[in-house]
């Protein structure tokens, strides 16, 4: 999986939950990335959502049986 930072502080995506898609904007270009985990309340990513469906097939869940 691909790192992603957030385009308003540039810090790493931790988790894409919550996170805000929006189209890119020539008045406010995204931040350079860091290393450093994203702050923000609400992530700012400029692009279109992933479509986690396509990118799952194929992929079954997996059941595990009890071992006690």
């Amino acid at each position: 999986m691909a790192d992603i930072h957030c385009h308003r502080c540039g810090g790493f995506i931790g988790s894409p939950e919550g996170t805000t898609y929006r189209e890119p904007s020539m008045t406010t270009p995204p931040v350079v990335p860091h290393s450093a985990m994203c702050l923000c309340d609400h992530s700012l990513v400029y692009g279109s959502k992933p479509k986690l469906a396509s990118t799952l097939r194929g992929v079954h869940h997996i059941r595990s049986a009890s071992r006690n």
